[in-house]
């Protein structure tokens, strides 16, 4: 079908971006250090969309005074609550875009919507106007819980075109780009068709959702207008439901490959059996190291649950508003595909979960158990090396002492036997005389040097072999009573 064929009436194109603004490890009314994020990535689509006044929104937020309600459930951000409008220096089929900027806080998330829009007939491909440069992609707003794209307009071909337009409208709109979404489901809403297309992608800054719709009913706009808070949180909550699914799977990876590490850790502490020499400084490394892995292996479990509950209480929420939406729906409308994102996807987001929580969970038993055994290992290992320590500390100490003894009672006994050469000196020495000349006493030095150094040398040996026999008398008797002390002590023990 021609270009010319595939037109639309008044097309617009609405950002839906939501960005975590608080998380549950700050106070409640403390917010993320990234949380203008989303307003400084919006204020960057100045340049693009030729709209200067924009770089100033983030400046705007701040001074808002519903900042204080930070810890409100919906809070509108901007003074007075008001709606921010800008005419673009773009232009679509000569009439200049339209853009309007309503960013809002819905509880721990901040919301933007940014509609563009032209009044005006345009061709399906002209669709490429609203996204210069990609600038709407989510590569570019960097949302960090998602976005949604909404393509709106009044076909100007018959209803059987329908399908063929808006895959045209896609295709415009992405032109230039190096994305593309798939189609995915299509239905009916307030008596207009719209039809849903998807990337398929996980990581929510890679997300391509379109929804395209197509007003061929009367009430359609007066129905919008009516659910639009509802539409609003009903998207912010599908968005948190994905992101806390990629988040559950990013917690998954981390804790498998914390597991791969413990199967090799068991191995290991197997074979340690046989290292005794090095097997204590071993099992000390493990005692250092495997603390911090256990403790990043039940963080992420932990982390795994409070997804799981972010999953559940958002699905409870879309339901919640998915039935608001339902309450002007007309008789025609067909909503299924809203309805199985909620009965499908995220039951099976949650299956999943409580899937992978299954398998790990015993991992974390396995380092408890074996963070255990080590540590009972090292205690008795480090007991036996104490004792071990200690009985050859007393043995040096024992030994030290009985040299020390020893000692003492050398020097008892030398000390005993010059003592006693001493006091045999001191006699008269007619004895020594009558050995070497019975007959006549040694008169020196009248005698002659030779007589009178025999006498020398005889005297002193005489009185060392009396101090050494009075030493050895000395030591027999510190033998017996040394005996007698040991007997003693023994048959008092």
């Amino acid at each position: 079908m021609s270009d010319t064929a595939l037109r639309l009436k008044n097309p617009s194109v609405t950002l839906y971006a939501f960005h975590l603004c608080q998380d549950l490890s700050q106070e409640l009314e403390q917010l993320r250090p990234d949380a203008d994020q989303l307003w400084q990535h919006c204020a960057n689509l100045s340049q693009p969309l030729g709209i200067p006044d924009l770089k100033s929104l983030p400046e705007k937020i701040k001074s808002s005074p519903s900042q204080t309600a930070i810890a409100s459930r919906y809070v509108e951000l901007l003074p007075g609550n008001a709606t921010l409008t800008y005419t673009a220096a773009l232009q679509l089929a000569g009439s200049p875009l339209t853009v309007q900027v309503y960013p809002v806080k819905i509880h721990d998330t901040y919301a933007l919507d940014l509609t563009l829009s032209c009044q005006n007939t345009v061709a399906a491909s002209q669709f490429s106007h609203f996204n210069p440069q990609g600038c709407l992609l989510a590569s570019n707003i960097q949302a960090s819980l998602g976005q949604t794209l909404v393509l709106y307009g009044e076909p100007v071909g018959t209803p059987e075109e329908d399908r063929t337009l808006a895959d045209a409208c896609v295709d415009g709109f992405f032109q230039g780009t190096d994305q593309k979404s798939q189609f995915m489901a299509s239905g009916q809403l307030f008596g207009s068709p719209i039809f849903a297309y998807d990337n398929g992608k996980e990581k929510p800054t890679e997300q391509c959702h379109v929804l395209v719709w197509l007003n061929r009913h009367p009430e359609t706009l007066n129905l919008v207008e009516k659910t639009s808070l509802s539409f609003f949180n009903l998207l912010c909550c599908r968005s948190k439901i994905l992101f806390a699914y990629d988040q559950a799977r990013w917690c998954y990876r981390q804790t498998r490959g914390l597991y791969s590490q413990l199967e090799k850790e068991v191995t290991d502490f197997k074979e340690l059996a046989t290292q005794r020499d090095t097997r204590l400084e071993q099992l000390k490394q493990k005692l250092t190291d495997m603390p911090s892995k256990t403790f990043d292996y039940a963080g992420y479990l932990r982390d795994m649950k409070d997804h799981k509950n972010a999953i559940a209480t958002n699905d409870y929420n879309y339901d919640y508003w998915l039935n608001k939406i339902c309450e002007y729906s007309l008789e025609d409308d067909s909503i299924k595909f809203l309805e199985d994102f909620l009965n499908q996807r995220t039951k099976r987001f949650e299956k999943q979960i409580e899937t992978d929580l299954n398998y790990l969970k015993p991992g974390q038993q396995l380092l408890d158990q074996m963070l255990g055994s080590i540590r009972g290992i090292v205690d008795i290992e480090q007991a036996e090396c104490d004792r071990a320590l200690e009985k050859a500390l007393r043995d040096k100490e024992e030994a030290d002492q009985a040299r020390e003894k020893q000692l003492e009672r050398w020097i008892a006994l030398v000390g005993t036997g010059l003592a006693v050469s001493g006091i045999s000196s001191q006699t008269d020495a007619k004895p020594v005389e009558s050995v070497i000349d019975p007959k006549e006493s040694l008169d020196c030095p009248s005698a002659g040097v030779t007589p009178c150094l025999t006498y020398s040398v005889v005297f002193v040996l005489f009185h060392v072999g009396v101090g050494a026999i009075a030493a050895l008398i000395m030591n027999r008797f510190i033998k017996s009573v040394s005996k007698l002390v040991l007997k003693g002590t023994g048959s008092r023990e």
